[in-house]
């Protein structure tokens, strides 16, 4: 019994960890019109806790965010399904879709892509339009 309860511990603390160094922001139609009207880098991530290619852009994402150089970047997890209102003129109509926002317009997109590197170069686009 101990030893299940220190596993338990551990795991616990290792899955808090993981989910406190995400900073993901919750999507907001709200804060993301206040964000894109002040020309701050955005990056913009559909993704369902059921889907594996989201978890994997997820993870480089977030990978991404413990950088220095992507301090200014904000990083918003949005529902592909419980945000149409504001995908939809995006032409955003799945999950997996990364969308990055810099200078109050669209800079780019991915779709399904969960190349480490082609995800890097497209948000350090925005951090280097954001002058980060």
């Amino acid at each position: 019994m101990r030893r299940f309860i220190t596993a338990f511990i551990m795991f616990a603390t290792i899955g808090y960890s993981t989910l406190a160094a995400a900073e993901f922001v919750s999507f907001e139609k709200s804060k993301f019109e206040t964000l894109v009207k002040s020309n701050a880098p955005v990056v913009v991530h559909t993704h369902e806790w059921w889907c594996s290619t989201c978890r994997a852009q997820a993870k480089v994402l977030e990978d991404l965010q413990k950088d220095a150089k992507f301090k200014k970047v904000t990083m918003l997890r949005a529902s592909s399904s419980g945000n149409s209102d504001v995908l939809g003129p995006m032409k955003v109509t799945s999950r997996s879709i990364i969308v990055v926002f810099a200078g109050g317009k669209e800079i780019g997109r991915l779709d399904w892509v969960t190349d480490a590197a082609q995800i890097r170069a497209l948000i350090e686009k925005a951090a280097t339009q954001a002058g980060g």
